[in-house]
């Protein structure tokens, strides 16, 4: 009688596993529809605008943004982690604090827009340039609650309604920005088309989030405080975090010149297009691995590792194509965008470090290690990064001239990203790796190096176009040869995602043990 209590108990818990997978399938395949849909418009918008704007306008513009980001990243409140480990397990726990929230996210900006005003006059910035900060200080805003709005929906798995949205305010955005690029509108304009499409995100968001969780506006000051007490590691996180890409631009601009910053920004708009699974990872893997830890570490160490061994497999292959391929890619950003090909070679690499990061920053805050994870962001990202920046950029700057101080931010964000990928893995331990994992590593690398080799011998007298499209295939060729990547295993994720949250298991996965 007990065995069999304890079998039925076991096949439940089977069954509820075997739900949570399928539905963090179907939700990033949902998610990764919309967000490969709106990589393609910002990919196709961005030409647009390196051929309106020259690369010092472009570099003002990448600046602005830069500047008021910096500043807004206090109405982070750490609010995004604690939504997808909290909120996760007490749907109705968000209307304790989410109303409260945003009327303190509002009287932040007031103090913040004030801030940016008297910097800016400080600093002697002309009119447009304070016009154009302005409006990208309203943008912030709207990002920073867009952003916890679809961690609520990332929390309780309901993101047909978002993906959607995600479309739909991408098409608004690249829009504004083509009108803005075809009326020869100042340079202020380009912010508008941002605060336009947030904010019609922000009112979707907000009545999906009533439909979906039932979410109220109330306000209560305790629970408010209790929940910024509990989100100050990972307000503290996303702080160091956000600076990735910001602080560093905001030096080039100061030590440099806007037009490094321009060459820089270039480079990176084609680089960042790696970053498409970020927030895949962030909606769909956060909330799974919460579920998990409920149940055991080893559960969420399994995640980890197999949340590490596909984010490889896809951005490994993205990283080879930008870097074989940089001078093509950066030649569709006009001919005045050429100083940034090796920018972009440089800049590569760090988005296959920053997944293995991202996912032991996961591991650690699902194990209780937060603090360990807010310790090694600040050090990375507003210490040994701000750090490298001030030694390598003007050294550069004065020794290779144009370009050379944005090769000086490029190296120094891959040395930082190198060694908080160092620290994130040692704190881990064997919790980062398996067998399987090192086996797919090595595989993937001897794939990359006969391609290299290729590229550079055998290739190298064919067209760009031509000669990309033949590397593809040998990687194709060459991962599925040596087994790298396993096309059984991807099938099996595509029927998990098509029996769409099928209520009964299937008699098969319950009557058959495991293979050992």
């Amino acid at each position: 009688m007990n065995t069999h209590s304890e079998s039925t108990q076991q096949n439940a818990q089977e069954h509820e596993r075997s739900q949570e997978a399928m539905g963090a399938v179907r939700n990033g395949l949902q998610l990764g529809g919309s967000l490969l849909v709106t990589y393609a418009i910002a990919f196709g918008i961005r030409p647009l605008l390196t051929h309106y704007l020259s690369p010092e306008d472009f570099g003002r513009f990448n600046w602005a943004d830069s500047f008021s980001a910096i500043f807004f990243i206090a109405t982070n409140l750490g609010l995004e982690m604690y939504i997808r480990k909290e909120v996760s397990r007490r749907p109705e726990h968000a209307s304790d604090f989410f109303g409260t929230s945003l009327l303190v996210r509002l009287g932040l900006t007031v103090v913040l827009m004030g801030a940016l005003t008297l910097v800016m006059s400080y600093r002697g910035d002309s009119p447009e340039m304070r016009a154009l900060v302005l409006v990208f200080g309203l943008a912030q805003l709207l990002i920073m609650l867009n952003a916890s709005m679809a961690a609520l929906l990332h929390a309780k798995g309901k993101v047909a309604g978002l993906s959607i949205s995600n479309v739909v305010t991408k098409v608004v955005w690249g829009g504004g920005l083509l009108a803005v690029g075809v009326l020869r509108l100042p340079l202020p304009w380009l912010a508008v088309p941002v605060v336009a499409s947030e904010a019609i995100k922000f009112v979707v968001s907000w009545q999906l989030a009533r439909q979906h969780i039932g979410l109220v506006f109330r306000v209560d000051l305790a629970a408010m405080w209790k929940v910024l007490k509990a989100g100050l590691p990972y307000f503290l996180t996303a702080a160091a975090l956000a600076t990735n890409g910001r602080l560093d631009i905001m030096i080039l601009g100061m030590l440099g010149s806007h037009e490094e910053v321009g060459w820089y920004s270039a480079a990176w708009s084609i680089s960042n297009i790696t970053f498409a699974l970020n927030p895949v990872m962030g909606w769909v893997l956060l909330p799974l691995m919460s579920r998990a830890a409920a149940r055991s570490e080893e559960e969420v160490s399994v995640i980890a590792r197999r949340a590490l061994e596909g984010t490889l497999a896809v951005t490994v292959p993205m990283m080879m194509l930008i870097v074989m391929g940089a001078p093509l890619w950066i030649g569709l950003l006009g001919r005045d965008y050429s100083l940034a090909v090796n920018l972009l070679r440089l800049q590569s690499p760090l988005f296959v470090l920053a997944f293995v990061t991202m996912t032991c920053g996961s591991w650690l805050t699902m194990t209780n290690r937060e603090w360990w994870v807010t310790g090694t962001s600040i050090f990375g990202s507003l210490l040994l990064n701000p750090l490298l920046n001030l030694f390598l950029v003007p050294r550069m700057y004065a020794a290779y001239g144009d370009g050379g101080g944005a090769a000086g931010t490029a190296l120094s964000m891959l040395l930082m990203e190198v060694a908080i990928t160092i620290i994130m893995l040692s704190r881990m331990g064997r919790s980062a790796v398996d067998r399987r994992l090192l086996v797919m590593v090595a595989k993937t690398a001897v794939v990359c190096v006969g391609v290299l080799a290729m590229d550079r011998t055998v290739l190298a007298p064919l067209e760009d176009w031509p000669r990309l499209g033949v590397e593809a295939v040998l990687y194709v060729m060459g991962v599925l040869a040596l087994g790298a990547v396993r096309p059984g295993e991807v099938l099996s994720v595509v029927k998990l995602a098509r029996r769409r949250g099928n209520p009964e298991p299937e008699p098969a996965p319950i009557a058959v043990a495991p293979a050992p």
